[in-house]
């Protein structure tokens, strides 16, 4: 790939950025479906800031002359590109008394600094850091899923706060037993002789 078309696709990563920005600050907050478009918006700005961080960091296999020359240490006369000066364009000119030809200079290009705008809040997170924060997550839900006792009455795939375990435990109050099994048994039997009466 030629540094011309990583540069290009740079920039296109940046101005892709710029309008999920603007994207962004456009949508109401107040709305129930905002959060997924943020955090849609904010894991594909993450997506391009990664994909741009990795064509920076791509090396430059067969640079020119000059280049290698000045990381070498070996001090060469830096070669300044031809300067394309651009004509404004012409206004009405008043026909007055023709003034001496003045050489005109011109000034060197300024090269300017580009600055995406961080206009939020939250600061950006990197993958990584990401990944960190949901294992600490998961840790802390384990210790706390170990802290706590599990009756052995209720199986493995039973949930403590099922809402047939809330009956459950009613019904053991009652009949002073916690055996799921049997309890399950005693509805189908309840059931079949509600529904189906023998005479």
């Amino acid at each position: 790939m030629k540094v011309v078309h990583v540069i290009k696709r740079v920039e296109t990563i940046d101005n892709d950025i710029k309008e999920l920005r603007k994207l962004e600050k456009s949508i109401a907050r107040d709305k129930s479906f905002t959060t997924p478009i943020f955090m849609t918006i904010e894991k594909q700005i993450n997506i391009l800031l990664g994909e741009r961080i990795k064509m920076l960091d791509l090396q430059i296999l067969n640079p020119p002359e000059s280049f290698t020359a000045g990381i070498a240490g070996e001090e060469e006369e830096i070669i300044e590109a031809p300067v394309q000066v651009i004509p404004e364009p012409k206004k009405a000119v008043k026909k007055t008394q023709p003034k001496e030809s003045v050489p005109v200079k011109t000034a060197p290009p300024v090269k300017r600094k580009i600055t995406i705008p961080d206009d939020d809040d939250i600061p950006m997170l990197t993958q990584d850091q990401i990944d960190a924060k949901f294992s600490t997550i998961k840790s802390e839900e384990k210790t706390k899923i170990e802290n706590t006792v599990i009756s052995p009455a209720f199986d493995e795939d039973d949930t403590p706060l099922d809402d047939t375990s809330i009956k459950l435990l009613d019904v053991a109050l009652e009949k002073g037993s916690l055996n799921k099994k049997v309890m399950d048994r005693e509805k189908k039997v309840r059931f079949f002789r509600e529904n189906f009466p023998s005479d």
